[in-house]
């Protein structure tokens, strides 16, 4: 979620609730943050960047356990990235520069092993925001676009060709591949909705649809705009997704059903990831401290849908 977005949202208020975790329920893991994003587990360790200071970081300490004191480390950093997706592949994690429109490999400890700037077509890539992995050794990532040239979804393959897949989006955001790898979910935030595409065994879209308006299922936003930012899934193919407009995190069922609404302490909710064990929700959520400055922190809380 960008700079056009945040202007446009900084005066949104708390949202109505279906299923709520209080506020005060969060508990802060990190703080002394920016602008966070992109928050993924390996393993048990936690990966996130902040976008404001082009940091991928890790939570160092026990994320899984029901006492938490860890803290963060930085793992790379790079002028003018604007660090703002992770995803993790086998041999290291893929990282969406927003800033500098590029995709970046690196190892898990942080060493700089490759950098793409556009596609197979020759054309640049505009604002790269999320990624996600299949089972096949591949990669989408979305590129969000600008008013004058909508978003796109772009497959990286497992040898490294960089496809665009889909396009036309208002803001393509957050992405992720379904359960048994045949459905594509993605993020269009500026209208407030997610669509679904059919996966083709060579990674191709097709069959694009929308898989719910948001507005039609979180209830009454008084005007409003739904935001959908960062998003995931769980081993039973709920979503969840964030809410960067101040909404915590609603957390969406197979068919499109609402199951949870989760509030949180911020103004604005960006990437939030499912501890391995299931149990917690870690979330990004960050204030509008001044122009183009933000106070940020990590949250995690229990997972409102956990056995």
């Amino acid at each position: 979620m960008r700079k056009w977005l945040i202007a446009a949202l900084a005066c949104l208020s708390m949202l109505g609730i279906t299923q709520q975790s209080r506020a005060a329920d969060a508990e802060v893991v990190a703080k002394n943050l920016q602008f966070p994003e992109g928050t993924i587990f390996v393993g048990d360790t936690l990966y996130f960047v902040d976008y404001s200071t082009s940091d991928v970081l890790r939570l160092v300490g026990s994320p899984g356990a029901t006492s938490v004191a860890p803290h963060v480390e930085t793992v790379w950093h790079q002028d003018g990235c604007g660090a703002n997706g992770l995803v993790a592949v086998p041999d290291g994690l893929w990282v969406a520069c927003y800033d500098s429109n590029t995709i970046v490999k690196i190892s898990k400890e942080g060493k700089l092993l490759e950098t793409i700037a556009q596609d197979d077509t020759g054309q640049p890539f505009l604002y790269p925001n999320d990624l996600a992995a299949d089972k096949k050794g591949g990669v989408y990532f979305t590129g969000s676009g600008s008013e004058a040239n909508l978003g796109k979804v772009y497959y990286l393959t497992a040898s490294h060709r960089v496809e665009p897949v889909a396009a036309d989006f208002h803001y393509s955001n957050g992405l992720v591949v379904s359960l048994d790898g045949k459905l594509l979910y993605v993020n269009e935030t500026r209208a407030g909705r997610i669509l679904s595409f059919t996966i083709a065994p060579d990674g191709a879209l097709s069959n694009r649809r929308q898989f719910v308006k948001l507005s039609d299922i979180l209830g009454d936003a008084g005007g409003k705009v739904y935001s959908p930012d960062g998003l995931r899934i769980d081993k039973h193919g709920n979503l969840f997704v964030g809410l960067y407009d101040g909404g915590g995190f609603a957390v969406i069922s197979p068919d499109g059903k609402l199951v949870a609404q989760v509030a949180l302490p911020g103004q604005h909710h960006a990437n939030l990831a499912i501890s391995p064990d299931g149990k917690f929700v870690y979330s990004t959520g960050f204030f509008d401290a001044a122009i183009n400055s933000y106070r940020g922190q990590l949250f995690r809380v229990r997972n409102p849908v956990a056995e």
